[in-house]
C-alpha cells in the first residue's frame, strides 16, 4: 500500500471541508479554520513526497494544525445544528465521538510537531490524514 497516496488523500479530505451556512457565525469560522488547515498541510504534504525532513517545518505547521483544532472545539455549540447542510447531527448526538476525533487530529499534528526524522514525521502525517478522514465520514455530510 502506498502510504504517502493513503495520506494524502485522507488529508485532501481534511482540506477540503467547506462549511457555507445560513447566517451563523460561526460557520465562516468553522470554514476558515479548516482552510487554514489546509493551507498549513500543503508544505507538510510536499515535505513527505521530497524526501527531505525540516523539522523547523515540521514543529512549525504541526503546532498551528494542533492550534486550529484547538480552536475547533468551540465552533459546534448548541443551537448551531440547522445552520450547516455540511455538518451532520452526529457532530451533536455524539459530542463525546466528536470530541475524541478532534482530539485525535490534534494529537496527530503534535505528533508532527514532534517529529526528529523522516520515518516519526511520515507516521504522524498517516496518523493525522487518518484521523482527519474518519472524522468526515462520520460528521461531515458528502460534498456534491
Amino acid at each position: 500500500m502506498n502510504w504517502k497516496r493513503v495520506s494524502a488523500i485522507g488529508l485532501g479530505l481534511c482540506a477540503s471541508v467547506v462549511l457555507v451556512g445560513a447566517g451563523f457565525a460561526a460557520d465562516n469560522e468553522r470554514s476558515d479554520t479548516m482552510k487554514n488547515i489546509g493551507k498549513t498541510l500543503k508544505p507538510l504534504v510536499a515535505m513527505s513526497k521530497s524526501d527531505k525532513f525540516d523539522q523547523a517545518e515540521a514543529q512549525k505547521d504541526g503546532t498551528a494544525i494542533a492550534g486550529y483544532f484547538d480552536h475547533f472545539k468551540d465552533l459546534f455549540p448548541a443551537g448551531s445544528e440547522n445552520q450547516d447542510d455540511k455538518a451532520l447531527p452526529t457532530i451533536w448526538s455524539d459530542p463525546t465521538g466528536f470530541e475524541q476525533h478532534r482530539m485525535d487530529a490534534k494529537n496527530a499534528a503534535l505528533a508532527i510537531a514532534a517529529s526528529t526524522d523522516m520515518a516519526s514525521f511520515q507516521t504522524a502525517l498517516k496518523t493525522l490524514g487518518g484521523a482527519c478522514g474518519a472524522c468526515h465520514e462520520k460528521y461531515r455530510a458528502k460534498l456534491n
